[in-house]
């Protein structure tokens, strides 16, 4: 998933051009470049500018001139009112390229930022480069939901279910807010080289290690779901193992199910079968985009399974 970054600057003619130019710079370094350009008004900016720099993970700000004062010059006034948006975001990942001679006034009079400086706007790539290149600015940084690890665990019975369970980390790299009511769903599934289908459960799956199916993800932390379990369902035995450890179990694995808050007995299984299978999960949190991650699941037979991460976006 490439690192998006928010490129802020001036709607003059020529320096959107420069902006076209920046954007393709960033793109050809891996990036994922957004140009706030052609932005006029308050709908504009609410709807657009604001949500954004909301999905974005670095912050550019190139600061062009305005009207001269003595020997100096204004930047441009709507830059600015963006990046003070931005300041507020929280961005770790901001840099400030400067055209040669414009003031530091409002909110870079007020922050310690270190800027690149450039005179002719034919200069400004360069400029931009040179800031990444002290930088270090890496395509593999976000802000936003990210997938994390994946891990299956030993043998255990919840509720009616028994087998192995696959843990997933969703991860929040803001460090501002918290990913508040974060939930998760298996979209669609479907095996390899055939049609992807939706998947007949559409219920919430299980926060792991939580009583329920939504959970908090707090700045620059993770938590975890249960997205699978290849196992059994037993319609004998109801009881939560304790909290001690996990149990042995002897019913034969013969099925994949999802550990969700569908509440139906018997629990379905997914019309999963031994070969290769792409699944796709959907994970939401308020005031976060969507996260859509993509699984390979390879199925040998029910007693081994392989499954890899393939593919994480914001759609």
């Amino acid at each position: 998933m490439k690192s998006k970054v928010f490129v802020s600057c001036g709607q003059r003619p020529d320096e959107k051009d420069v902006a076209v130019k920046v954007a393709r710079l960033l793109n050809d370094r891996g990036f994922n470049p957004y140009v706030a350009i052609d932005v006029q008004t308050i709908l504009d900016i609410n709807g657009g500018i604001i949500r954004e720099l909301k999905d974005s993970d670095c912050y550019l700000f190139v600061n062009f001139r305005r009207d001269k004062i003595g020997t100096e010059y204004r930047g441009s006034l709507f830059s600015n009112q963006e990046m003070a948006i931005a300041y507020a975001f929280g961005f770790e990942r901001f840099l400030v390229i400067n055209q040669d001679g414009v003031r530091r006034e409002g909110m870079l009079a007020y922050i310690g930022i270190n800027t690149e400086t450039f005179i002719d706007l034919a200069d400004c790539p360069a400029a931009v480069e040179r800031a990444l290149d002290r930088t270090k600015w890496t395509p593999d940084y976000s802000r936003r939901l990210q997938v994390g690890e994946l891990r299956w665990s030993d043998p255990l019975r919840y509720g009616n279910l028994l087998g192995r369970f696959l843990y997933v980390d969703i991860r929040n790299g803001r460090p501002d807010i918290a990913a508040l009511e974060a939930t998760a769903r298996l979209a669609e599934f479907g095996a390899e080289g055939g049609p992807m289908q939706l998947c007949p459960i559409r219920s919430p799956l299980k926060a792991t290690g939580r009583p329920g199916f939504v959970q908090t993800i707090f700045p620059q932390s993770h938590e975890a779901f249960d997205i699978l379990c290849l196992g059994a369902y037993d319609l004998g035995q109801w009881a939560i193992p304790p909290a001690s450890g996990n149990i042995a179990v002897s019913v034969h694995s013969d099925g994949v199910y999802l550990n969700s808050a569908l509440d139906v007995v018997p629990l379905p299984r997914l019309p999963i079968t031994p070969g290769t299978w792409t699944l796709r999960y959907e994970f939401y949190a308020i005031n976060f985009p969507l996260l859509s991650v993509s699984l390979r699941l390879r199925l040998d037979d029910w007693t081994k399974a392989e499954v890899i991460i393939v593919e994480q976006k914001h759609p």
